[in-house]
Protein backbone atom coordinates (compact mmCIF):
# COMPACT_ATOMS: atom_id res chain seq x y z
CA UNK A 1 0.00 0.00 0.00
CA UNK A 2 1.64 3.51 -0.91
CA UNK A 3 0.67 6.49 0.94
CA UNK A 4 1.34 9.67 -0.22
CA UNK A 5 1.28 13.68 0.65
CA UNK A 6 1.90 17.01 -1.60
CA UNK A 7 3.11 19.95 0.80
CA UNK A 8 3.24 23.44 -1.21
CA UNK A 9 7.38 24.07 -0.54
CA UNK A 10 5.87 27.60 0.44
CA UNK A 11 2.64 28.90 2.20
CA UNK A 12 -0.14 30.98 0.87
CA UNK A 13 1.72 34.01 2.38
CA UNK A 14 4.88 33.78 0.66
CA UNK A 15 6.39 31.57 4.05
CA UNK A 16 8.73 29.40 3.87
CA UNK A 17 7.18 25.35 4.46
CA UNK A 18 11.01 23.91 3.94
CA UNK A 19 11.27 22.93 8.29
CA UNK A 20 7.38 21.85 8.15
CA UNK A 21 8.28 19.37 4.92
CA UNK A 22 11.11 18.39 6.64
CA UNK A 23 8.95 17.61 9.58
CA UNK A 24 6.41 15.36 7.81
CA UNK A 25 9.51 13.63 6.18
CA UNK A 26 10.79 12.62 9.60
CA UNK A 27 6.99 11.30 10.44
CA UNK A 28 6.53 9.24 6.89
CA UNK A 29 10.30 7.84 8.22
CA UNK A 30 9.06 6.88 11.83
CA UNK A 31 5.62 5.38 10.73
CA UNK A 32 6.22 3.85 7.51
CA UNK A 33 10.15 3.07 7.87
CA UNK A 34 11.25 5.62 5.04
CA UNK A 35 10.39 7.94 2.43
CA UNK A 36 10.68 8.88 -1.01
CA UNK A 37 10.86 12.87 -1.75
CA UNK A 38 10.84 14.78 -4.91
CA UNK A 39 9.82 18.58 -6.21
CA UNK A 40 7.13 18.86 -8.22
CA UNK A 41 4.50 21.72 -9.92
CA UNK A 42 0.95 21.72 -8.65
CA UNK A 43 -1.44 23.38 -10.46
CA UNK A 44 -5.48 24.81 -8.75
CA UNK A 45 -8.22 26.31 -9.81
CA UNK A 46 -10.19 28.51 -7.50
CA UNK A 47 -13.61 29.65 -7.58
CA UNK A 48 -13.40 32.80 -9.89
CA UNK A 49 -11.40 30.46 -12.19
CA UNK A 50 -7.99 31.54 -11.81
CA UNK A 51 -5.11 29.09 -12.54
CA UNK A 52 -2.48 29.02 -9.72
CA UNK A 53 0.76 26.83 -9.57
CA UNK A 54 2.69 25.86 -6.65
CA UNK A 55 6.22 24.54 -6.27
CA UNK A 56 5.63 21.71 -4.20
CA UNK A 57 7.25 18.40 -2.46
CA UNK A 58 5.51 15.06 -3.20
CA UNK A 59 6.05 12.60 -0.10
CA UNK A 60 5.45 8.66 -0.80
CA UNK A 61 5.87 6.23 1.23
CA UNK A 62 4.89 2.06 1.00
CA UNK A 63 2.77 1.10 4.26
CA UNK A 64 1.76 -2.37 5.37
CA UNK A 65 -2.23 -2.01 4.75
CA UNK A 66 -4.20 -1.48 8.21
CA UNK A 67 -0.82 -0.38 9.85
CA UNK A 68 -0.14 3.53 10.34
CA UNK A 69 -1.80 4.01 6.52
CA UNK A 70 -4.23 6.36 8.30
CA UNK A 71 -1.71 8.17 9.93
CA UNK A 72 -1.24 10.18 6.85
CA UNK A 73 -4.98 11.90 7.35
CA UNK A 74 -3.73 13.01 11.14
CA UNK A 75 -0.49 14.32 9.51
CA UNK A 76 -2.15 16.57 7.12
CA UNK A 77 -4.40 17.62 9.69
CA UNK A 78 -1.40 18.95 11.96
CA UNK A 79 0.01 20.70 7.94
CA UNK A 80 -3.36 22.63 8.23
CA UNK A 81 -2.88 23.44 11.91
CA UNK A 82 0.08 25.18 11.25
CA UNK A 83 0.02 26.83 8.14
CA UNK A 84 -2.46 28.93 5.65
CA UNK A 85 -3.55 26.42 3.46
CA UNK A 86 -7.29 25.88 2.14
CA UNK A 87 -6.42 22.12 2.10
CA UNK A 88 -3.82 19.24 1.66
CA UNK A 89 -3.93 16.69 -1.07
CA UNK A 90 -3.27 12.66 0.41
CA UNK A 91 -3.44 9.49 -1.37
CA UNK A 92 -3.97 6.14 0.51
CA UNK A 93 -3.25 3.22 -1.65
CA UNK A 94 -4.39 5.18 -5.13
CA UNK A 95 -7.26 7.06 -3.22
CA UNK A 96 -7.15 10.72 -3.27
CA UNK A 97 -7.87 12.43 -0.23
CA UNK A 98 -8.30 16.03 0.11
CA UNK A 99 -8.17 17.32 3.74
CA UNK A 100 -9.81 20.81 4.77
Amino acid sequence: MKVEMIIPNQDNDGSDNAELIETCITRFCENYGGATVYQANGFWINEEGRLFKDDVSVIIAAAIEGKKAEEVRDLAKMVLGVTDQEAVFVSINGKAEIIE
